[in-house]
Parts: structure tokens; sequence; C-alpha cells
């Protein structure tokens, strides 16, 4: 299969992937919801390099649109873009465990929470924007740990292919 191919095969199942965690792996929180996406997200990138930017973007922003958050969608397409980016540009070969895939992902989800925190100020206020930033602490951690597991994975996967 070429190389072409397989990121549009590969970028389609993490797109697919990314909707279906965020949509039925979620947890309704007082403005929005926390979810399991984001560890599709970052596993992407194992695959898929800089181009897992594109279905972190797009799965994660159809989730908002078919759960009726479509004011998120905007905020949401770019925030979850450059997390697939820059998963995809610095994620490390790991057979197991990696401490540095591991402050790859957090700092991804910490810009997660501060992209999410400062677009919910700009809507909301800041007292209510940070209403949502323990649930999106806990959807972080969630998304990391889920990625540190996929990741190997993935690799292996690809390794064997």
């Amino acid at each position: 299969m070429s190389r072409q191919l397989r990121l549009v095969v590969y970028g389609g199942l993490f797109t697919a992937l990314t909707l279906l965690a965020t949509l039925f792996l979620k947890i309704p929180t007082g403005i929005g919801y926390a979810n399991m996406g984001d560890g599709f997200v970052l596993a992407a990138g194992a695959l898929l390099g800089p181009f897992a930017g594109i279905p972190a973007a797009l799965g994660s922003m159809l989730a908002d649109l078919m759960l009726g958050y479509t004011i998120y969608a905007p905020a949401t397409l770019v925030i979850k873009g450059l997390m697939g980016l820059l998963a995809g540009l610095f994620i490390q070969k790991a057979a197991a465990f990696s401490w540095k895939n591991l402050l790859l992902f957090a700092a991804l989800e910490l810009w997660m929470v501060l992209g999410y925190f400062l677009f919910e100020c700009v809507l909301y206020g800041v007292a209510a924007a940070l209403g949502s930033v323990v649930p999106n602490l806990l959807q972080g951690v969630v998304g990391a740990v889920l990625a540190l597991i996929l990741v190997p994975l993935l690799q292996k996967l690809e390794a064997h292919r």
C-alpha cells in the first residue's frame, strides 16, 4: 500500500475512532463533557505523523456538532488539530512506556485545558470557565494514559505491516 493511501485509510480510521470515543465514552460536566477521544487524538501521531492533526480535528469537531455543542466546533477544530499535529511531530518510537511520550502527552493535554479555558472565558467569563478546568484535566489524564497504552501497540502494528 502506498504511503498516501495508508495515510488516507488510517486518517479515516482515526477520525472515526476519535469521533466514537468522544461520542460514546463521555462523562457530562457542568458546561460540556469529558471524553476519551483524546487518547485517539494523541495515539494517531504514532501512525500518521503530523498528518494526525487532520483526523484529530475532524473527529473531535464532528463529535461537538453531533452532540449539539456547535459553538465549540471551531475551537475544537483548532485545539485538537494542534494536539494531533504536535503529537505526530514529536512522538517518540517506544516499544513500551516512554517518559518522553508521557511529557509530550501531558504538555498537549495542558494545551487542551488552556485552549478550552480561554475559549470559555470569552463565552462565559472567567468564573464559569474555571468550572471546566478540573473536568478537562481529568479528561487529559485519561487521554494521556490511553495514548500511552495505544502508542506501543500501534507502533508494533506498524512495524509488522
